[in-house]
């Protein structure tokens, strides 16, 4: 068993879409020494392609597709023969028409015909240099350690690249008055900041501004690509990793969320990112969360909160979350005669960690978290690690190997166990914080939780 600390990205959407119908769209491609090779027009739907039509050229080297009104407006792709291709936008033009070679497919392209393109394809180009410099970039600083000159001089030129990259492609969304073109480049542009302060301030700042210019209120942007992906850059762009406890992540994360939901939203687009945000965070332990996202839910939007194994497992956790009492129990560490009684630890703090040898992250984790320990062990701090493994050999050579020396107990899995009960063990690494009267003070996702939570109580 095992986790991550933030949930998976969750790009398939439940609720059936209706789709804003559009004349029917014809676009040509005119393709110069053109080989004959069979072109096709895709549309995309979420991270996938779906073949809308294909052709080959007339022998002068003309494609000519048509894509039915059926369709959804949005961000289209046509491949011509093997591994070429570009991306183009349908929205108000009904005929496009493009002008290219085949040796140099997307570098040689032109719009001969369509406002929305001249624009979308223009940008595509300018990002395509920009993003080509910053990978050169960073593959340069690999060489140059900091603090030299030169490498200060690269992250500057680098910072300088990412903020004409964002500056140019806002004022080339700003030339249309087309919401759904201005929306499909500013999904594709990163904010920068511009103040300076602590790193989760600036954080703030930055998604505070993240969905500036994105026009939310029309039903289209479900269709273009990046709405997702944007959706989920914007909450991790809030986790500030080693700065936050695991309980301040979780209260950021809720509040942006509820700043997203407040913002005017097309009714066919709240459940569309509602249902993302559902199902990527209702199997993580993110509760604050998940109790947001149900109360955003009352019209029943997300069908996985109907999941009786789901509300079975909210109902357990609530019992373990930050003040609740951790349940109580006696042991005999390895290595020590006399057992111990959890509630008799005169440490102010104690971490309870479940884990497994054959779990990937507990092997990764409590070496971590080991070193926290012998950081802060003289300091009201101890750890009661419990192996829920049946091999007694793999978890005494475990604990030997790593010359784990705090509490070390082993419980086998068990679903009669009252300790595999009582603090739901259906997943390690599995972690709890818990004062020296046995109140739940954290539940930490990672040893840098750990650490944070530490740092800022002791």
């Amino acid at each position: 068993m095992n986790k991550n600390s933030f949930p998976v990205l969750a790009l398939t959407v439940v609720t059936a879409i209706s789709i804003t119908c559009h004349a029917q769209v014809r676009v040509e491609l005119k393709v110069h020494q053109s080989i004959g090779s069979v072109a096709t027009v895709w549309r995309y739907e979420g991270k996938n392609q779906i073949e809308v039509d294909s052709c080959r050229p007339t022998p002068d080297g003309l494609y000519t597709f048509n894509i039915p009104p059926a369709t959804p407006k949005g961000i289209y792709r046509v491949s011509v023969g093997k591994g070429t291709s570009f991306d183009f936008i349908v929205s108000t033009d009904t005929i496009l028409r493009f002008e290219t070679y085949s040796f140099a497919l997307e570098d040689s392209l032109k719009v001969k015909q369509s406002a929305d393109n001249e624009i979308f394809i223009n940008f595509r180009k300018f990002r395509q240099k920009a993003e080509q410099k910053m990978w050169l970039i960073e593959s340069l600083r690999k060489y140059y350690a900091e603090p030299s000159m030169f490498s200060q001089m690269l992250e500057t030129e680098y910072q300088r690249t990412a903020f004409d990259l964002y500056m140019q492609g806002s004022a080339l969304a700003s030339r249309t008055n087309n919401s759904l073109v201005s929306s499909a480049i500013r999904l594709e542009l990163t904010p920068q900041a511009v103040t300076q302060g602590d790193e989760c301030s600036v954080k703030k700042e930055l998604s505070d501004t993240w969905w500036k210019g994105i026009d939310l209120t029309n039903p289209d942007i479900r269709f273009l690509p990046r709405l997702t992906s944007r959706l989920w850059d914007y909450l991790e762009n809030l986790l500030c990793e080693g700065s936050y406890t695991k309980e301040e992540q979780d209260s950021v994360l809720s509040e942006y969320i509820q700043k997203l939901f407040s913002l005017p939203m097309h009714a066919d687009v709240k459940p569309y990112l509602l249902n993302s945000l559902c199902n990527g965070f209702a199997e993580s332990d993110y509760y604050g969360v998940i109790s947001t996202l149900q109360h955003l839910n009352e019209s029943g939007i997300c069908p996985i909160f109907n999941d009786s194994e789901l509300k079975a497992k909210l109902i357990l956790e609530a019992e373990l979350m930050p003040g609740k009492k951790a349940f109580d129990f006696s042991f005999k560490p390895v290595g020590q005669k006399k057992s111990f009684k959890l509630s008799k630890s005169v440490s102010k703090y104690t971490l309870i960690v479940f884990w497994s040898v054959w779990c990937p992250h507990c092997i990764e984790s409590i070496p971590l978290i080991h070193k926290i320990y012998m950081l802060y062990a003289g300091n009201d701090f101890d750890v009661v690690a419990i192996c829920i493994d049946d091999e007694e050999n793999a978890f005494q050579d475990f604990i030997k190997q790593n010359d784990l020396n705090w509490k070390n107990i082993r419980i086998p899995y068990d679903s009669n166990s009252k300790v595999i009960l009582k603090y739901n063990v259906d997943e390690t690494p599995k972690m709890f914080l818990i004062d020296h009267k046995l109140n739940i003070v954290s539940r930490p996702s990672t040893p840098k939780h750990v650490k944070v939570f530490l740092k800022k109580n002791l």
